[in-house]
């Protein structure tokens, strides 16, 4: 939580994807159902996440990004809690269950997750961990609901759905795993192939961009077809050794005691090559909150695995290696960790920012392209842009901030010289310690 304030204070945030899930909500509050401006279809379209509907009551009462990030950190916090007692219910000792806990709050992928603003899938820790917990506890329709849940999180976390069924099956609750798995295709099939697809009017999405490479096709229509045809080439791309290398990566830092039952790994491999076969780098390398899903589950896998290795090393033992690990894992690879650099901006460039962002109106049907960092500060409003889309007069007002955040897509897209044509097209009101605010001209 207080890294997630120390951000928004400093401006840190970003347009994708804090500015642009503040205005979905903000938008379905007032009655437009996930519209949005940062792409041209509904959001539905783009990812499934009934989940975000239930931040609506709290923006019908003037909610805004910091409930966003601060409801994400506390649900995160909280899952360390539940995932305590279902370690404990799979019969760990304390000293060992608490490890476990630990080590997910100094989880560099929840970390990384963390810190880059607000994704709903960060917070499906807690009903997954709590699927642990009902299993263990003989509460296989409780398990299996909380399993179904994760299903309004987002479209791909029926794969995670998918393993909680094996595990249900394993467990011998044989009737309730079935019905999860056959609830979790079925819907999957009608969001993926019906909904989303209806949602962006036939057109395809960067589900081609991301994974066409593996067949060579540019058409969506043709991707599942043409993957049918050769399934070799995805157990053939997943053995490449910068993937085998970032998969080790996140089961020792994770779930290192899976090593007690190696073969619960295999429940991991449908969702983590998801993230791998990826063209993303940020994706396929497990960076920014693609880390998130996958570090969940593997994290209930190492629970199914300790208890055997339970009962050959003292729990002592057990329990100082998963902290030794988790420790080390903090350090070398956590944005969190003390020693990462510090950016903060002095307090009188945090003044004119503010200043700044005053001028801009508050009127939702004013149009605003903003620079990454300040997007999530204006985004209650019909018409919003990172810089620089909507730079040639068709947005009417735009903010920038020489010294503040820009993101990788915003600097590709041409950001400093579509920033020189908005100097000699668009009126400047306001110019201080490198912010600068430009009004569009009458």
């Amino acid at each position: 939580m207080h890294v997630a304030l120390v951000r928004w204070a400093n401006y840190e945030t970003g347009g994708f994807d804090l500015g642009f899930f503040d205005q979905l909500i903000y938008n379905t509050a007032q009655g437009r159902f996930f519209e949005n401006s940062f792409v041209w279809y509904n959001f539905t379209g783009q990812h499934f996440e009934p989940v975000l509907l239930l931040f609506v009551p709290a923006y019908w009462l003037g909610a805004g990004p910091l409930v966003l990030t601060i409801t994400q950190a506390v649900v995160a916090a909280g899952s360390t809690i539940v995932l305590f007692f279902a370690a404990r219910r799979w019969g760990l000792a304390p000293w060992v269950a608490a490890s476990l806990g630990l080590a997910w709050m100094a989880n560099p992928y929840l970390h990384r997750a963390l810190y880059f603003d607000f994704h709903p899938e960060v917070m499906f820790a807690l009903p997954l961990f709590a699927t642990l917990w009902a299993t263990a506890a003989g509460r296989p329709r409780t398990a299996a609901a909380l399993a179904l849940s994760l299903l309004l999180f987002k479209e791909d976390a029926a794969l995670v759905t998918l393993a909680v069924a094996a595990l249900l099956w394993w467990r011998g609750y044989r009737r309730p795993a079935e019905v999860t798995a056959a609830a979790a295709l079925a819907w999957t099939f009608v969001v993926v192939l019906v909904v989303m697809p209806w949602a962006r009017e036939g057109r395809p999405s960067d589900l081609v961009d991301r994974y066409g490479y593996l067949v060579g096709v540019s058409s969506q229509a043709k991707l599942l077809p043409a993957l049918l045809l050769h399934p070799w080439v995805i157990p053939w791309q997943l053995l490449q050794p910068g993937h085998l290398w970032t998969a080790a990566l996140l089961v020792a830092v994770s779930c290192p005691l899976a090593l007690g039952r190696p073969w619960t790994l295999t429940l991991l491999v449908p969702s983590l090559s998801v993230a791998l076969l990826s063209s993303a780098p940020d994706q396929s390398g497990l960076f920014l909150h693609y880390g998130a899903e996958p570090a969940a589950l593997a994290t209930i896998i190492g629970v199914i695995g300790a208890p055997r290795l339970a009962g050959r090393v003292p729990a002592s033992l057990l329990g100082a290696a998963v902290v030794v690990s988790a420790t080390l894992a903090f350090g070398l690879a956590s944005p969190f960790a003390p020693w990462q650099s510090d950016n903060t901006p002095s307090n009188g460039h945090r003044a004119a920012v503010a200043e700044a962002l005053a001028l801009i109106p508050g009127d939702e049907s004013v149009t605003v392209s903003a620079q990454s960092g300040l997007v999530a500060r204006l985004s209650q409003r019909v018409g919003i842009y990172e810089f620089p889309g909507h730079y040639d007069g068709r947005a009417d007002w735009v903010v920038v901030d020489q010294y503040g955040y820009r993101s990788s897509q915003s600097l590709a897209d041409g950001f400093d010289a579509k920033l020189g044509v908005v100097r000699t097209t668009y009126e400047r009101v306001f110019d201080r310690d490198g912010v600068e605010v430009f009004r569009r001209k009458q």
